[in-house]
């Protein structure tokens, strides 16, 4: 496969958007949404390749475009000393995206991930929408739609990237040399390309570590400030979400009073305590406080502080 070729899971939409591309249809807004690690922003590079490659008469745009260096190809995305991405920024993409192209007949946008978008910015974004210039194609790739202004979201073709079957993503992870690449796809929730990035980065190794803080703060046997610095360096993202798997899990069994999945015996067989040390009401307050927790991540926030809540809270779900 080469490196503008959809991912397997991918084929049927880049079908349709094939089709469009010929039909000259294509919208002059998409969205992309979807989990981590399905491929949004591959699906994207490759519909990208294809339009310019439909529509730009240089031999070389791959080049170009693989290097980053396209003139008629501009990206936002977070800059790496800020928590969202200013209005300035989608101020400078709507202007350059009404000059002329230089080098083809379209002008390419893309901003991700798009929910991190000020209110200013969305609002500066979706002047844009509203009256687009000349031949121009923007991409939004988001993680959580959700969080986008829905006059931004009524603005673009929305395309849901799907978590693919545990048998397709089993065999592409298989072709990236990925063996026991069933774990993998249980602790990343199905996502290929998390579990490869999981299995590159020993992450099944850092979740029992998890695993264990978290059975030793149910048993009051581990110390909230101590965890909390432990985890100080960590990828808050990846822990928050490792927690609420683990708490959808939890809640499952919770409620059927069975083991439901694999995924979730797996989880609670290394978790090393018993469902009856877990108020059930307290699960589901929980599993709410963690959507919350999840979304102040990118606010300006005491890490520290943020995890003593995220441990707190945890072991409060024990009886005294």
């Amino acid at each position: 496969m080469n490196a503008y070729s959809p991912y397997s899971w991918q084929q049927d939409q880049m079908q349709r958007l094939d089709h469009a591309i010929e039909q000259q249809r294509l919208p002059h807004a998409i969205l992309m949404s979807g989990p981590a690690g399905v491929g949004k922003q591959h699906l994207a590079d490759c519909l990208i390749h294809r339009v310019l490659k439909k529509h730009m008469a240089l031999a070389k745009f791959e080049a170009l475009l693989t290097a980053g260096t396209h003139p008629d190809v501009r990206i936002v995305s977070l800059l790496s000393d800020k928590k969202q991405i200013a209005v300035d920024q989608i101020r400078d993409l709507s202007a350059g995206l009404a000059l002329t192209p230089q080098i083809s007949n379209i002008k390419i946008a893309v901003i991700q991930p798009a929910e991190l978008m000020n209110r200013a910015a969305a609002n500066a974004l979706l002047k844009t929408l509203e009256e687009p210039s000349g031949n121009t194609l923007i991409i939004l790739i988001s993680h959580n739609p959700g969080r986008l202004p829905l006059t931004i979201r009524s603005r673009c073709q929305h395309m849901p990237q799907r978590v693919p079957d545990s048998r397709e993503a089993g065999i592409w992870l298989s072709e990236q040399g990925v063996t026991n690449y069933q774990a993998y796809l249980e602790l990343t929730s199905g996502a290929p390309l998390l579990a490869k990035l999981a299995a590159e980065n020993k992450w099944l190794e850092q979740h029992q570590y998890l695993l264990d803080d978290l059975s030793g703060l149910i048993d009051r046997q581990g110390d909230i400030v101590s965890i909390s610095a432990k985890w100080h360096e960590s990828d808050v993202t990846l822990l928050i979400r490792w927690i609420k798997n683990l708490v959808k899990s939890l809640v499952i069994s919770k409620l059927s009073e069975q083991i439901t999945s694999d995924m979730a015996g797996n989880f609670l067989k290394n978790l090393k305590i018993s469902l009856d040390r877990i108020d059930l009401i307290k699960l589901i307050g929980y599993s709410d406080f963690l959507d919350q927790s999840e979304l102040e991540i990118n606010n300006n926030l005491n890490r520290e502080l943020f995890l003593e809540q995220i441990f707190t809270r945890w072991a409060a779900l024990s009886p005294a």
